[in-house]
């Protein structure tokens, strides 16, 4: 994760910040890795040794040190040198889509992947996910996969991350729930050129730049995935920002966005998409210890969506307080109880990404709910016709063994 957190939502966007557009020739084929970094001298040779060990060779990773003041240029410099496919690219201090805009603009591939300098990727990801996105057609404009979370050691965490099957057309369940990792999407290099990159609305925070452009891409483009935990997010103290106030913020300023845009969408969408971003930002407090914070934010998505939030919060938040107390183990489970899965506390690397951790567990929403959500329809930006997306309503209501954090 980015860690730069002394950016105010309200200056992201300046002259730095700006998508610069395409001034280099695109080269068929290549993927261009873009890897901001702030101060992340613990993880940067981690996180880069997990794009040069992929399976598919041609791809570049343009490692983007925005203003750094500990050794990260120094540990990518040395990287670099070894290796002709990392380039070091430095700029001052501007914030997470300043530091993707910059990488972008310096990229030369057809595709583009987002991956933040303390995130990891298995071996197989980039050339399982290109083989899908060639399959799909120009209509798809982005693959995405499923991640998991791990600790600073690399170990496997007890909750996977958002495990969807959800293909097609993606925008309404978008933006009910932004289903998917930054580090998780490999996307057509025009694309983004056409949304014009990440930002471009002043209350966009690192929390929800990643919200944005998904919601953009999808408003134009379809979305495919390969169904395997092919990227890990890693969970490590001080990696989340404390301004919550800011990331609520942030969201609702981009739901405001997409209201503006597609007034015909009904406003019960964006009351389920508010609480469930403030059933998801209670848990997080209240795991890092602020209970009044917490309970208050999980009480206000009672009010907007109680069925849901009773139905999928009590009991992830009963475990939160469980942990807090020292009654659980960091994993999330009781203390002396056993692990759901042989995945659990092992190394990401060396784990089937087939494997689902922790087995069963209760869906962040229900097929009902689900099936009026993906059949909601919007004008879309640009006409294309979606040869998958009767197939994917059918695929994303059918159940998943796996369960949101």
């Amino acid at each position: 994760m980015f860690n730069n957190n002394d950016r105010s939502p309200n200056l992201l966007l300046h002259a730095d910040a700006a998508y610069a557009g395409d001034e280099r020739a695109v080269r068929a084929g290549l993927v261009s890795v873009i890897i901001p970094t702030y101060n992340n001298a613990d993880t940067i040779e981690r996180t880069i040794s997990s794009v040069t060990r992929q399976t598919y060779p041609d791809l570049e990773a343009l490692v983007v040190d925005d203003g750094s003041t500990d050794d990260t240029a120094a540990k990518v410099d040395r990287m670099a040198q070894a290796d002709s496919r990392i380039t070091l690219l430095q700029k001052v201090n501007g914030g997470l889509v300043s530091a993707r805009n910059h990488g972008i603009a310096h990229a030369r591939g057809e595709f583009i992947a987002p991956l933040d300098a303390d995130d990891v990727w298995h071996s197989e990801k980039l050339a399982k996910q290109l083989a899908v996105i060639e399959a799909g057609g120009d209509e798809v404009g982005v693959v995405y996969c499923w991640s998991r979370a791990i600790d600073e050691h690399d170990r496997v965490l007890f909750f996977d991350l958002a495990p969807c099957m959800l293909r097609g057309n993606v925008y309404t369940a978008l933006i009910m729930r932004n289903f998917f990792a930054s580090g998780a999407p490999l996307v057509r290099r025009r694309c983004v050129d056409e949304v014009g990159g990440y930002g471009g609305i002043t209350c966009v925070s690192r929390a929800c730049e990643d919200f944005k452009f998904n919601l953009d891409i999808a408003e134009r483009y379809d979305f495919d995935l390969v169904p395997e935990f092919l990227m890990a997010y890693r969970c490590r103290a001080g990696s989340m920002s404390t301004n919550f106030d800011a990331m609520m913020q942030s969201h609702s300023g981009v739901l405001e966005y997409v209201r503006a845009r597609h007034p015909e969408l009904p406003e019960r969408l964006f009351r389920w998409a508010k609480a469930h971003q403030n059933r998801e930002f209670g848990l997080a407090l209240v795991s890092k210890g602020h209970l009044r914070a917490g309970l208050r934010l999980f009480l206000r998505a009672v009010r907007e969506d109680p069925l849901a939030t009773l139905r999928v919060g009590v009991i992830r938040i009963v475990a939160r307080l469980l942990r807090f107390m020292k009654l659980a183990e960091p994993g999330g489970r009781p203390r002396g109880s056993r692990p759901g899965h042989s995945v659990v506390a092992r190394n990401f690397f060396e784990v089937d990404p087939k494997s689902i951790c922790g087995g069963r567990r209760r869906a962040p929403w229900t097929r009902r709910r689900l099936g009026y959500v993906v059949g909601l329809s919007v004008r879309r930006r640009a006409q294309l016709t979606s040869g998958i997306h009767g197939a994917a309503v059918k695929q994303a209501l059918e159940p998943v063994n796996t369960v949101s954090p």
